[in-house]
């Protein structure tokens, strides 16, 4: 009976909804006011396609809710172009906004959300609105900016900047795969690409999430990327052709992991107690420029000053083909950096590692990879030369190959490096660089124009190596063992290490994998039998064949030993050719008499797009009902943020939070103890899908 209850509560909430909603379309400005100023939660106001000459501002102040927004949107994206001298702007007390598919290329300056706003969305649209001032200016909270293209921009300001309230910068922003392209340079102070804050606002902390965007030809001035803010996250964006700098200029405890910089300056860093890891560098002069610092804020230095960059954490970065690597530039009488760790880079080509010319107190330099370069400034226990055995892949990025030194490298804990640059998460022992050699899915790469703007798909492929011996092909070999099955061939390939494959009195011989398609393997994994004594491969090749009569080596080994009983070793390949055959030639073993082997692997990287169809957020509401407290958990969060917002049955908006992608824990604590009794729903969102569960309250 309670669920039957439960189920038409429900049903009469949808019904109420729904019936509340319109749909309007408008054909000009003045009636796209009207219909904004009597609009209603849930509503869609259309815009036909067309041109559009504003001569005033678009203003909204309504309110939408979390479960019904109100959107106005393009007819088509791209389809309708707004010109003139007037743009939207978003001002107090609006809330639940979205604005989608509009070309914008009126006056700059005039898009904007404005303090007192919140929950607001630009999406899919092209900014490119000619003079001086911002294309688009950001304040409030918990904004949302994603899928847009900001373009060719020849004047003053900037394309987004980010503002806020007295000294309170905007919080809980939202910003993602976006395009930034051809910003044009200017004389003088005042053209970032994207500038998060002011100085003003810097000691504030902002706690938002700057991913997955793409910047490319952006002279902007000596910073492109401005951080004028405390406790901004910055990953996975590329930064591809840009000829100023990424600067944390004001501000403390940033993240910036993940990153791509190619022939670029690459970053600046000032203030304190920032992390810096898991990006990659190439072409870059310099890669990471520490800053040296004309004044300490703490000690009371105004808030306009260079920062003198304290704590700050750099490592398991790749710096690759860099003219400079780690820099630090002079300064007349600068105060420098103090307690900085520098720790398992890999640092190869270049003029030296690191150059520092300013006062560097207190510093740890430890565990570098440095090759084809001299260490400079980095003392004699910083660094092993050796050759990391960085290699590129399919994805344009250098990845660890087997037998790095760089792999395992770092025993001691380090709780703030928690993914690589592939957006895989970084277990223990950390491998030294920005990759960690995995198996688990690649979620982000270097970015191309058509994964980010306005015309990009909103589900970006997902890479990831998949095991081509589980795809129903055949394994044959020279010497089979007929009268044993669970010691026969086919062993190798039955994902169960309790079975082997076993030849007694054979040191020497191959095994043979014929795909069901052509595949590009670029990693192979083997696993020692648990029998004692050991009698595992210690020399061999990989090889590959179209037609069993000619092979290529893809990979050879020799001395390979296997520590433990049941170990699984990875081994990567640098292979640009499908073959549908693959052979394991192996030449001599470990041990006793006769070879034995648990399982062979062999691994393609592929790209895939993610579903586009309705999927759920795996999530659990406990207890439920409730007196009022009550846990939301995600049962499996893979690496994304997740907002999770809590309704009433009208859908107005009681309670929200954000799980980022590297919380330490799966669940969220509510609390509807001051609510009255009935029913509320509970929406958890990662930007893609969504899924929405209801608990009772007593």
């Amino acid at each position: 009976m309670r669920k039957k209850l439960l189920f038409l509560l429900v049903l009469c909430w949808l019904t109420v909804m729904q019936a509340s909603t319109a749909q309007t379309t408008v054909t000009s400005l003045s009636a796209l006011q009207t219909a904004i100023n009597n609009a209603n939660p849930g509503d869609v106001i259309i815009v036909a396609n067309g041109t559009y000459t504003a001569s005033a501002d678009i203003s909204i102040t309504k309110q939408g809710t979390a479960a019904q927004p109100i959107t106005i949107k393009a007819q088509s994206v791209a389809g309708v172009t707004i010109a003139g001298t007037g743009g939207f702007n978003v001002a107090s007390p609006a809330q639940y906004i979205i604005i989608q598919g509009f070309k914008f290329t009126h006056s700059a300056s005039k898009a904007k959300t404005g303090s007192g706003t919140s929950f607001c969305r630009f999406t899919r649209n092209i900014f490119e609105t000619p003079g001086d001032g911002e294309n688009l200016t950001i304040a409030g909270k918990n904004h949302e900016v994603d899928y847009n293209t900001f373009q060719h921009k020849n004047a003053m300001g900037r394309f987004l900047a980010i503002r806020g309230t007295g000294s309170q910068i905007a919080e809980s922003l939202w910003i993602h795969h976006n395009y930034f392209l051809d910003q044009q340079p200017q004389t003088g102070n005042g053209i970032e690409t994207f500038q998060f804050g002011l100085s003003g606002y810097s000691m504030s902390s902002s706690n938002s999430i700057v991913e997955y965007n793409l910047f490319e030809q952006c002279a902007g001035e000596n910073e492109m990327i401005s951080v004028k803010a405390s406790a901004v996250t910055l990953r996975y964006n590329t930064i591809r052709d840009c000829p100023a700098q990424f600067t944390l200029r004001h501000g403390n405890k940033c993240k910036v992991y993940g990153n791509y910089f190619i022939n670029t300056p690459g970053i600046r860093i000032f203030g304190d107690d920032h992390v810096i890891y898991s990006n990659h560098f190439e072409n870059c002069n310099p890669a990471i420029n520490i800053g040296n610092g004309d004044g300490e804020v703490a000690d009371g230095a105004p808030l306009t000053c260079h920062d003198r960059p304290d704590r700050v954490l750099v490592a398991f970065n790749t710096l690759v083909n860099n003219t400079s690597n780690i820099t630090q530039s002079g300064r007349t009488n600068g105060l420098g950096a103090t307690y900085t760790n520098v720790a398992y880079n890999i640092i190869q080509g270049g003029s030296n590692a690191a150059s520092i010319a300013g006062p560097y107190t207190n510093p740890t330099w430890k565990g570098n990879i440095i090759y084809n370069t001299s260490a400079g400034a980095i003392p004699s226990g910083g660094y092993v030369t050796a050759n990391p055995l960085v290699a590129r892949d399919t994805t344009g990025t250098f990845h660890l190959q087997s037998g790095s030194p760089a792999i395992g490298a770092a025993t001691a804990a380090y709780p703030d490096v928690k993914f690589d640059m592939d957006g895989q998460p970084r277990t223990s022992p950390l491998d030294a660089g920005a990759d960690q050699v995995s198996t688990d899915p690649v979620t982000a790469v270097i970015l191309q124009p058509s994964m980010v703007g306005y015309n990009a798909n909103s589900t970006p492929p997902v890479t990831q190596l998949v095991d081509i011996t589980d795809n129903g092909g055949v394994i044959t070999g020279q010497y089979p063992n007929t009268t044993k099955p669970s010691e026969d061939i086919p062993s190798l390939i039955d994902n169960n290490t309790a079975t082997k494959y076993f030849r007694s009195g054979r040191t020497a011989l191959w095994v043979q994998y014929k795909s069901t398609a052509p595949a590009k393997v670029t990693k192979y994994t083997l696993t020692s039998a648990n029998d004692v004594p050991a009698r595992d491969p210690k020399n061999w090749t990989l090889q590959g064949s179209n037609d069993t009569i000619t092979w290529a080596t893809i990979d050879s080994r020799s001395n390979e030993t296997f520590a433990t009983r049941g170990l699984t070793k990875a081994y990567t390949c640098t292979n640009t050719t499908a073959y549908r055959y693959y052979r394991l030639n192996i030449t001599s073993n470990n041990g006793d008499t006769g070879t034995q082997l648990a399982e062979w692997e062999l691994f393609e990287q592929q790209t895939s797009m993610m579903a586009t169809t309705a999927k759920e957020v795996p999530v659990n509401v406990y207890p439920n009902p409730t007196t009022g407290p009550f846990k939301v958990k995600l049962t499996d969060k893979k690496n994304k943020s997740y907002r999770l917002i809590v309704l009433d049955a009208k859908g107005h908006q009681v309670a929200a939070t954000v799980l980022p992608a590297d919380a330490t824990t799966l669940e969220a604590n509510f609390n509807l103890t001051a609510m009255p009794g009935g029913m509320y729903f509970i929406q958890v969102s990662d930007g893609v899908f969504q899924t929405t569960r209801s608990v009772f309250k007593y």
